[in-house]
Parts: structure tokens; sequence; C-alpha cells
């Protein structure tokens, strides 16, 4: 007689579940069941809603008086300059820790026609303690984006987000640390992304020797990284008076061109006074590199024509490549202008006989060998 032994379910179940693989914790989608939209643009081809936007200069330039400007328009459903697109219209959020609501932020609104009605200015955030007591706190992006998100179901109908500078509001994360500043902007990035606001930071330059303005914004890469464009707003150095506004980058939208303005005085009462932008009628093809690097571009481009005339005056007619090389370095002349300069000529070393030295020769002189005797 076979005996059968029965297994009891309760250990089959078990021996089953431990068969199947570990379920991942990871968040993902299929990319087919994405459905494609177009970028939604607050300032077309310039600024998109639902991205950052970096704003970055030296203090005194204009960029609180343009974020006004931006204001004014998105309020009232204008249209931005050049261009004439037309912007949407909506309510506008500022967190402003450098600028007084009554005597600077409002006048400036008022100078370029803004809503004020639309306007929301961010004060502080109510802190409750467990004993029931409350107090107000400065506003820190490390902590409440929740409370910003509950502000703007609030208001509702926000199109634009303006936070100057966005260094006050880091809440003491290190703003030179990628990871970090990554990890900070990634919710506000996220909470821009669901409610289809466009999101200013306003900063400023540091005081890096670096050639490119992407490197030139304060604090960290994650800043600029994080952004899906950033302006550069500076001074046209052969201009004092007028301002430029200049891509840095803008990963969606128009890289190469930009704006000129100026900031003209406007006088609202007999007590009141404040200024507005004024911007130029046309777009400007200056580069945010160029225009950061005015001063060295001079002294390069100094530097670059004393070595052409040294080359065009000191005689390179059977002057051995070596010579030459000698003669600049006692004229004070370095050896990376002298190569430039040698591009710039179009001088082109050749070799004198088989065994004989390289030898230099301005283009136009090869035939004239007497002209150097």
């Amino acid at each position: 007689m076979i005996s059968c032994i029965r297994t009891p379910m309760n250990k089959v179940k078990k021996v089953i579940e431990s068969a199947k693989p570990p379920e991942s914790n990871i968040s993902y989608f299929r990319l087919s069941e994405v459905k494609a939209e177009p970028i939604k643009w607050l300032w077309k081809d310039r600024i998109a809603r639902g991205k950052i936007t970096i704003l970055a200069g030296d203090p005194g330039l204009g960029k609180s008086q343009l974020t006004a400007f931006m204001a004014g328009v998105v309020t009232n459903g204008g249209v931005w300059p050049v261009e004439n697109a037309r912007s949407p219209k909506g309510n506008v959020v500022l967190l402003s820790a450098e600028d007084d609501a009554a005597d600077t932020i409002r006048p400036r609104l008022e100078a370029i026609g803004a809503d004020l009605d639309k306007v929301f200015v961010i004060k502080a955030v109510r802190q409750h303690e467990s004993e029931g007591d409350s107090y107000e706190r400065s506003f820190d992006l490390k902590q409440d984006i929740k409370n910003l998100e509950v502000t703007l179901r609030e208001i509702g109908g926000a199109a634009l987000i303006v936070i100057d500078p966005i260094s006050a509001y880091l809440g003491g994360t290190d703003s030179h640390k990628n990871a970090d500043i990554r990890a900070l902007l990634a919710p506000l990035s996220d909470l821009a992304a669901k409610y289809k606001i466009a999101v200013i930071g306003v900063t400023h330059l540091n005081k890096s020797q670096s050639r490119q303005a992407l490197q030139r914004v304060t604090g960290s890469l994650a800043f600029v990284a994080a952004a899906r464009a950033a302006y550069l707003v500076a001074k046209d150095h052969n201009t004092p008076d007028r301002r430029l506004l200049l891509p840095i980058k803008n990963n969606i939208g128009d890289d190469r061109t930009g704006f000129g303005f100026s900031i003209e005085s406007v006088t609202l009462s007999e007590t009141i006074s404040t200024s507005k932008i004024v911007f130029e009628p046309d777009l400007v093809k200056e580069s945010a590199d160029s225009v950061l690097n005015f001063g060295s571009n001079i002294e390069s481009r100094s530097a670059l024509e004393e070595a052409i005339k040294f080359l065009q005056d000191f005689c390179v007619i059977g002057r051995t490549a070596n010579q030459v090389k000698k003669q600049a370095a006692e004229a004070g002349i370095s050896y990376a202008s002298l190569k430039r300069a040698k591009k710039e000529l179009g001088i082109k070393p050749k070799k004198d006989g088989q065994n004989g030295s390289w030898m230099w020769r301005l283009p136009d002189l090869e035939d004239a060998q007497d002209a150097c005797d």
C-alpha cells in the first residue's frame, strides 16, 4: 500500500512566493504612455512655463526692474518686446528679499502699468509650535515647497514666480555643493511643471576669471544646469547707460539673440519716483561670453595688434623662426600673441633647403628678397 504524504497548502504557497523575483520599488513608465505636447511659453522662445529660468548679473544693472517688467506683461496678458509675442495672462508670485514692497516694488509695477491685484508678495511663513504658539519666519525652499503649493492653489491662476535673489531662500543649503542644490531645486522644478508656472531665479555673478558666462553664475553649476534657460544682464561697455539681456544658455528656445534696454526714471507723484525698463526695437547678437570678457578681449586684441605690427616691421625675409621668436621676446611680445599674429598674417614657415632652418616670410614679400637689406 502506497502512502501519500500531503504538503500543507500554506507551505506550498510560501515555496511559490519565494520563487518569484522581488518587486521593484522603482517607479517607471513606458514612453508610449506619454502624450507628446508642445512647450508652453510665457515669453515665446525665451521663458517657458513649467521650467526654471535663471537671471544673473552684477548688482545695480536692472535685474529687479526686468522682473517687474515681466510681471507687468504677465498680469495684463501683454506683448513681449521686439517680437511682440503675446503673454498668457495670469497671476504673479514674488519672493523678494532685497526690495521693500511699499517704496520699491509697488512703484516699479505701477510705472509699467501692472495689474496690482494679480501680484502676490510672499511675506513670511507661519510656524506653529507644539505648545500652540506661532511665529513667522522667512520662506525656505528646503522645507516650504508644500506651503508654496498650497498658496498657489489658494491664489489660483499663477503663471510666474520670481525668487529674488534665489540665494536668500536656500535654507542653509550650501550654494556651492552641486548635489545639495540639485536636491533643493528638484521639488521646485516639479512644482513648476505640475502647475505650468514659469519660475525665475535671480542671482549674481561671481568673481571667477573664467571666460565662460556659464561659469560666472554665483554658486553651484547646478543652478544653471537645473534651468532650461539662463540669461545675463550686463552693461554695454561702449554705451554706459545701455543694458543687455543675453542668453547664457537656452536648451529649448532662442540662444543666439538678446535684447538691449535702458532704465528710465518715472515720476508717479510729487513724492514718489521710480524707474522702468524701456526696450530697444531690435534684437542684439552680442554673446554673453564676449560681453563679460570685454576688458580681456581688448587686452588680447591690443597684444595681437602689437605682434602683427612687429612682424610687419621686422623683416622676416631670410629670418629664421628662432631669430623671430628671440626678437619678439626681447620686444616683450608673448609667444602666444606671436603665433596668433603669424596666423593672422598668413605666414607659413618654409624650410630653407633640405638641411636649412625654418624661415618665416610674409606672403606678399616672398619675392622681395632685397626688401630687408
